[in-house]
């Protein structure tokens, strides 16, 4: 599809959506040509961290697009919430981390994809919202439930339920961004330092760390610490942990098998 690609290096891809007349805005076609991108990264067992940016130097992905919305019909509109949330779940999911390399504005559907990825960097261009109250339109693709759960409770409607775009500094104090570069390019090779580090990391652990941060909502301390104690103990049992121990103790770089 043109303007979104999937550029795959040694062992990480990147997913861009590089569609300026739109500010990269998303339609039910290009968020299911992602899926299918995404579950081509998953089937590649070389990629090991898949990181997700707009391009161009002013935005990220700005929402949905308007002019496909206006259009809709109930019927219509039901289906652009499944297509929506099977990819942003399946991010969230997958054994792989995610990145968002955000650079510039990230509004909306923008907001909601980077919030169900693992970890977001921005330049500081970047502006954050869900101003989908402005036009009268809810965001549909899990943001209320991720924002909340990001920047807690009060912020999240302060911003939902007026619309309200916050900056770069904001979004980091806030605890919804982990970095801030000063520019676009030097947020872009940022990503990829991340997204090396990432996938250098032993891939089972890493897949262990993301379904106990999934796993854990609603549940009490004492299932938590049996979780903990089961998961650990499936760990002992595998070559890379060990990998890792022993790499530690002789002072070298570990080498992972994913196994």
């Amino acid at each position: 599809m043109n303007g979104v690609t999937l550029e795959k290096k040694e062992n990480y891809a990147i997913l861009t959506v590089d569609i300026p007349e739109t500010r990269n805005a998303l339609s039910v076609p290009i968020v299911k040509y992602m899926d299918q991108l995404v579950d081509e990264v998953i089937a590649d067992a070389r990629m090991h961290c898949l990181v997700i940016t707009g391009g161009g130097p002013k935005s990220f992905i700005a929402g949905a697009d308007i002019r496909q919305l206006v259009k809709m019909t109930p019927e219509d509109s039901r289906y652009s919430i499944e297509v929506g949330h099977k990819l942003f779940s399946k991010l969230e999911t997958m054994d792989i981390p995610v990145v968002a390399a955000i650079n510039g504005y990230c509004l909306g559907g923008g907001l909601e994809i980077a919030m169900s990825c693992d970890i977001r960097i921005c330049s500081a261009n970047a502006k954050f919202g869900l101003p989908e109250i402005n036009i009268g339109m809810i965001p549909g693709w899990g943001g209320t439930l991720r924002l909340a759960r990001l920047i807690g409770e009060s912020r999240a409607k302060n911003m939902l339920l007026r619309g309200k775009m916050i900056t770069a500094q904001e979004a980091l104090s806030y605890g919804l961004i982990a970095e801030v570069y000063e520019s676009v390019e030097e947020m872009r090779g940022k990503a990829e330092e991340l997204a090396r580090e990432l996938a250098a990391k032993a891939p089972i652990t890493i897949k262990m760390d993301k379904r106990l941060f999934y796993d854990a909502a609603g549940k009490q301390p004492t299932d938590i610490a049996q979780r903990d104690a089961n998961t650990l103990g499936f760990l002992f049992t595998t070559h890379d942990a060990i990998e890792g121990l022993t790499a530690f103790l002789e002072k070298r770089a570990p080498v992972y098998e994913n196994r």
